[in-house]
């Protein structure tokens, strides 16, 4: 086994409005180490899912297996925006545990957050 051995994570996004998305959506989806609130969370995946109201919001995040901390707290957090701005995004984190076969999807829920493209989670 060496230090490039990889597992991954996989999903749906949801949001409960039953609206259809705009045209050119786009759907982000990042796992992060966020174990230490003095820092910056630790991006261990992302997956950029264009077009996302023709597309799915279905996701896929890779990741190394030696990047995975013994103790450490990993989430996964989403968000769908258009050019003009962020429609949904988690506002909860979604955790996760790393290393370990994941044999049922996750679903991750975004709400409706309507903000500027940048603005973060």
């Amino acid at each position: 086994m060496t230090s490039e051995y990889e597992k991954s994570i996989s999903g749906t996004v949801h949001y409960l409005i039953r609206i259809e998305l705009p045209t050119n959506s786009t759907l982000h989806v990042s796992l992060l180490d966020v174990t230490s609130s003095n820092a910056p969370a630790k991006e261990l995946a992302q997956q950029v899912i264009l077009h996302a109201e023709t597309t799915g919001l279905d996701f896929t995040l890779p990741y190394k297996v030696a990047d995975v901390l013994p103790g450490h707290r990993y989430v996964i957090r989403a968000r769908i925006e258009t050019v003009e701005q962020v429609i949904f995004a988690t506002t909860r984190d979604h955790a996760v545990e790393l290393g370990v076969d994941h044999l049922r999807p996750e679903d991750v829920i975004v709400r409706n957050v309507r903000t500027k493209p940048d603005s973060g989670f």
